[in-house]
């Protein structure tokens, strides 16, 4: 592996991670404000019917999908064999639901979340840092 395929690997887990913690703010926000009335766009937006996706709201899937990607990174350091399909894979089906939910938010709900732009921000630099890597 080179130093920049590493340097790639190394943005996909931080961005990972930052993703993650914006998720994990909207699931608390979820879960602490879905009986009471809110008043910040964060929380109107993770209280909102519009974001919940068939089964839970979409920031618990936002907050199993950092969890598969930083393990499979994390599994793969271990065993000298990174998963990319796999990471592939599963960016390409997160860019057009971030797509989805970003003009969800900004154009439908017309609601600025912080959370959700750290959301947003994390898969464009996972998918650039994965684009990266296998253009290598």
């Amino acid at each position: 592996m080179t130093d920049t395929s590493f340097l790639s690997l190394v943005a996909l887990g931080s961005a990972a991670l930052f993703g993650l913690h914006g998720a994990l703010g909207l699931a608390i926000k979820h879960h602490l404000f879905r009986n009471n009335p809110v008043n910040s766009s964060c929380d109107r937006l993770a209280t909102s019917k519009e974001i919940y996706n068939s089964i839970f709201p979409t920031a618990y899937t936002a907050v199993l999908f950092y969890c598969i990607v930083l393990f499979v990174l994390i599994r793969g350091i271990y065993w000298d064999e990174i998963q990319i399909l796999l990471l592939n894979t599963a960016m390409i089906i997160a860019m057009p639901v971030t797509i989805y939910y970003a003009f969800k938010m900004f154009f439908k709900l017309r609601i600025v979340c912080i959370d959700c732009i750290r959301v947003h921000i994390a898969n464009l630099i996972m998918s650039s840092s994965l684009l990266f890597y296998n253009f290598q």
